[in-house]
């Protein structure tokens, strides 16, 4: 591998947190990310296309349903295409967010906040739930790469965190910070989205209740050729209890 092409994939690496080198294996530079728990994986071909690889089971099979396969993997890691540079620097950008939102690392760093304050009595339950909201918004920012899961909307003073179990419902603080627990949505969605009115089928469609009339889907700007812009098993499975619990169809 060319100096210059070292270079630029050295720095790719940096600029989304992978800054510790761990050398090259069989044609593959590996680094290991400062504040994640995975490694990175990168290399290239004679056609100019870029190859990525992680060493976190969870991001790679997330991104298997987003990305094609590299003809040639490395050990322990799973593989991707990048057709560009742009992709490459996108790809890494991605398996960095997923790596710090999906399970269980938003339970670990609620935890860690948890113990900075000890205390009992009702205000530790607010303060725990507080942190946990807080916690759980920022998992899924990086989980839905900062935009909304319907509109893509990407201011964030416009985006909620909405649960699809809600917070009092789930059985452990487990599964109410798992981002597959949870939606990216524009405040009219959310606020719908928690009271039932809309919900989404197993094809990411959305489902609208009869209780909202035409004239306020079409003043809220809630429409019926809405869709989920990512879907996956998890995800539908804790939609499928959202219908029959919360949808009022």
């Amino acid at each position: 591998m060319d100096l210059s092409l070292r270079n630029r994939l050295e720095k790719s690496a940096l600029d989304h947190g992978f800054s510790i080198p761990l050398g090259e294996s069989d044609g593959w530079l590996c680094f290991q990310g400062h504040a994640v728990t995975a490694r990175l994986a990168l290399t290239t071909d004679d056609t100019g296309r870029f190859f990525v690889g992680t060493s976190h089971r969870g991001v790679g099979r997330e991104l298997s349903s987003e990305l094609a396969p590299a003809p040639v993997a490395h050990e322990g890691f799973d593989c991707f295409i990048a057709p560009s540079s742009g992709d490459l620097f996108r790809i890494i950008g991605r398996i960095w967010a997923l790596a710090r939102s999906l399970p269980n690392e938003p339970l670990a760093e609620f935890e860690r906040l948890l113990q900075e304050e000890p205390s009992s009595t009702e205000v530790e339950r607010l303060r725990k739930e507080r942190i946990g909201q807080n916690v759980f918004r920022s998992a899924l920012m990086d989980y839905w790469e900062k935009s909304c899961a319907v509109t893509g909307v990407r201011n964030p003073t416009l985006l909620r965190a909405s649960h699809i179990i809600p917070w009092a419902k789930c059985e452990s603080d487990e599964e109410r910070l798992n981002v597959h627990n949870g939606l990216l949505l524009v405040a009219t969605l959310d606020a719908a989205f928690d009271a039932g009115l809309v919900s989404f089928d197993d094809g990411g469609n959305i489902l609208i209740s009869t209780k909202v009339s035409d004239g306020d889907q079409l003043a809220s700007g809630i429409l019926p050729t809405m869709r989920l812009t990512r879907l996956n098993d998890e995800i539908a499975k804790r939609l499928s209890w959202h219908r029959t619990n919360l949808f009022e169809g």
